[in-house]
């Protein structure tokens, strides 16, 4: 077999079927070329071929159909394999991942066997459990976010009325009836829009569930209510990832999607700013005692750039800075309050930072406050910017500024409530991958 170092062999299993051997003798074969030093062994990985060397970190080369695999899941990630809608042609996809169309065929085919995707003429779908035509009107998928002690509810960010309006929508495509229902913190209670205090009791046709976790602190709390429920259990994870109860990530029925934690938005930001041929950046941010800010940065830093923190860690998110000014001002001076704060903090930073390389700014908030600050002291020419949110701000403003995909996001929250369980094998916080959006 023409093996390149590094190339890892096939499974024992292959090799059987190739060589028409038995699996004893397969395992005495690769013994022996693991003694004659022609293979070396990765625990949990496999055999590869050639020498190991322990003294350099271990990489090795994946096969065809691993590349495939990692490609495809990547895609599916980003939103770009939908799963309401037929996938690209086998051309369109041969060409993308840079194989050959009978590699790809075999591979979608797979998991046509597997009973993940389905074929109708020419074209594959992403399989679903329960299609919509055959879901009871009855049906009900219980929606938990956040609420006040009297089941009121107040948006804090644009993607969290994203969030609202496209969970809203698809529902609605869906066939489901949607339980609108709030988690009060300090209480632990599950509030309806009524402010009456339910149990899931009271939804006895309830066939799903999809939880918000933004701003909710004592996630516990509500995850405890729909610990013993058998329907799936969707979770949009707005925390570390390290923080994700393991009781609630073992069970099959639950599925936790992150879209904003964990280094993905730095390295995507960080790899859309070398395209363009930067190598140098300064990183701005006022929220840097939280574990985002902090992987935003490293995301920078691990795709390559040279990376000058311009950084404070008194707080840990914007919402810190508008519980401090509803301490001191009335509810209609909240905004103005904390903005006025935030723009002190960000002109103790502001000596010595270089104009000419790209200011990446945590959200799109910051370069609102800096572009103020700049204009106010008449500096000709701004620096480029580069933020995260891609919020209505960056529109005004005409910045480069990182999306965190949340139609993806509630695509697949929908497609894990609908389709097989063996779509998610893998027992983890499924990542989903934004972009940067030019204006």
């Amino acid at each position: 077999m023409n093996h390149e170092e590094g190339d890892r062999l096939p499974s024992i299993r292959q090799l059987v079927k190739e060589f028409d051997a038995s699996a004893t003798t397969i395992q005495k074969v690769l013994k022996e070329l693991f003694q004659e030093s022609l293979i070396y062994k990765i625990h949990g990985k496999g055999c590869f071929w050639g020498k190991e060397h322990p003294t350099v970190s271990i990489s090795f080369k994946l096969s065809v159909k691993e590349k495939l695999s990692t490609a495809f899941d990547n895609d599916f990630a980003k939103g770009y394999l939908s799963p309401s809608k037929p996938l690209p042609s086998s051309k369109e996809l041969s060409i993308r991942y840079n194989v050959a169309q009978s590699t790809l065929r075999n591979f979608l085919e797979e998991k046509v066997h597997k009973g993940l995707l389905k074929k109708s003429g020419s074209k594959y779908y992403f399989v679903k459990n329960q299609p919509i035509e055959q879901r009871k009107s009855f049906s009900q998928l219980i929606f938990v976010t956040r609420c006040n002690s009297w089941g009121g509810f107040n948006a804090e960010s644009e993607r969290e009325l994203d969030f609202l309006r496209l969970v809203y929508k698809k529902a609605g495509v869906e066939g489901y009836k949607l339980i609108l229902l709030g988690i009060h913190d300090k209480t632990g209670k599950l509030i309806d829009r009524s402010g009456i205090t339910r149990t899931l009791k009271d939804y006895p046709h309830a066939v799903g569930a999809i939880l918000s976790t933004l701003l909710v602190q004592d996630y516990l709390s509500l995850f405890r209510y729909f610990y013993k429920v058998n329907f799936p259990v969707a979770v949009w994870w707005e925390h570390p990832e390290n923080k994700a109860p393991s009781t609630y990530l073992k069970k099959d029925n639950w599925k936790f999607f992150n879209s904003t934690f964990g280094k993905n938005p730095g390295i995507e930001t960080g790899n859309f700013l070398k395209e363009k041929g930067f190598l140098e950046v300064n990183y701005f941010s006022l929220y840097h005692n939280s574990s985002w800010s902090k992987d935003r940065l490293q995301g920078l830093l691990d795709a390559g750039l040279k990376v000058h923190a311009y950084v404070d860690d008194t707080f840990a998110s914007p919402w810190d800075f508008k519980e401090e000014a509803r301490k001191k001002v009335g509810k209609h001076f909240v905004e103005i309050h904390a903005r006025k704060e935030e723009k002190k903090l960000l002109l103790k930073l502001l000596k010595n930072v270089d104009f000419r390389i790209p200011w990446v700014c945590v959200n799109d908030e910051l370069v609102g406050i800096l572009t103020e600050i700049l204009e106010k002291n008449a500096k000709e020419s701004l620096p480029y910017f580069v933020s995260f949110d891609n919020s209505i701000e960056s529109y005004l403003l005409r910045i480069p500024s990182y999306d965190f995909n949340t139609e993806s996001l509630v695509e697949q929250i929908f497609f894990s409530i609908n389709s097989p369980k063996e779509y998610y094998l893998k027992k983890e916080i499924h990542p989903i991958i934004g972009m940067v959006l030019e204006k």
